[in-house]
């Protein structure tokens, strides 16, 4: 069955490029909710998503980050590999070389709708 990811949608964020990636912070994986789209780097648009608690990764902490599919021809789905940037701000709705920029924290995070 295809499934698409959407607003409202609760995901679980985990894995990366490390064995133990630095923004997991020693958890398995992060949790959040897909709170809108916004124009992402390519065509696809970008995922803005709340996380359930704030993380932290060098001296930035907050508990929004942006997710860009990594694979070209990806399509949002139940699960997929992502690049994670970190904000502790609500990002406009531009592509990532128009607006304000976050804390790139991973290149090869994993999502999974639950």
């Amino acid at each position: 069955m295809f499934s698409t990811l959407n607003v409202g949608d609760k995901i679980r964020l985990s894995g990366g490029y490390d064995m133990e990636p630095k923004w997991l912070a020693g958890k398995n994986f992060h949790s959040g909710t897909v709170t809108e789209f916004i124009p992402g780097q390519n065509q696809t648009p970008a995922a803005v998503v709340k996380l359930d608690a704030p993380i932290t990764f060098d001296e930035t902490t907050g508990d929004i980050v942006v997710l860009e599919l990594r694979y070209e021809g990806a399509k949002w789905a139940e699960k997929e590999i992502v690049h994670v940037e970190l904000c502790n701000f609500i990002p406009e709705p531009a592509s990532w070389k128009f607006r304000k920029q976050g804390k790139w924290v991973e290149s090869h995070a994993s999502y999974k709708k639950l």
